[in-house]
């Protein structure tokens, strides 16, 4: 489910319901091409490890966020001062969070190995939260205060027992 929300007409924001492993999956992929042109524009193996690793603090990264929980929802607020306006994602399941989008740019230099380590203009960058609650994935809104984004997650609905088990306790 791909929703477009805007909280303002300057900003635009995308919620996708995303299955947790398809997120994982998506950032591995990332992660995994940046770590293959590391090792290309080496022009030697043996350090794969180390290409993964740098590929990895370039495009994921920690996020701080502000949680609260209510009676039947879950509140998280970021900042998104790392991410370029119009391309903030969020990939919503049940106990994950993914806040994705490209990063902004603020130097433009000659690209070396130390540069090469910082992500670059076009590619995504990747902010995963691990949700304590679980939520509904479909039933998410977010939006803009500034340069902080607010996103107000819905808790799943406890499942009912089935009648029979119910009756016999």
């Amino acid at each position: 489910m791909d929703t477009i929300r805007r909280s303002t007409p300057n900003h635009k924001l995308s919620i996708i319901a995303l299955d947790a492993k398809e997120q994982a999956r998506r950032v591995h992929a990332a992660i995994a091409r940046r770590a293959f042109e590391l090792f290309e524009r080496s022009g030697s193996g043996g350090h794969e490890q180390q290409d993964w690793r740098q590929a990895e603090s370039a495009l994921l990264r920690p996020i701080c966020v502000g949680r609260l929980s209510l009676d039947d929802s879950f509140w998280i607020s970021t900042d998104t001062a790392p991410f370029k306006e119009d391309t903030v994602n969020i990939w919503v399941a049940p106990r994950r969070l993914t806040i994705c989008g490209e990063p902004r740019v603020i130097n433009k230099e000659p690209i070396s190995i130390k540069s090469y380590s910082q992500p670059r203009e076009g590619e995504m960058i990747f902010r995963v939260v691990e949700l304590p609650v679980e939520i509904d994935p479909k039933n998410v809104t977010g939006k803009f205060r500034g340069r902080f984004l607010e996103i107000l997650l819905k808790k799943a609905q406890a499942k009912p027992e089935p009648a029979a088990r119910a009756a016999a306790a």
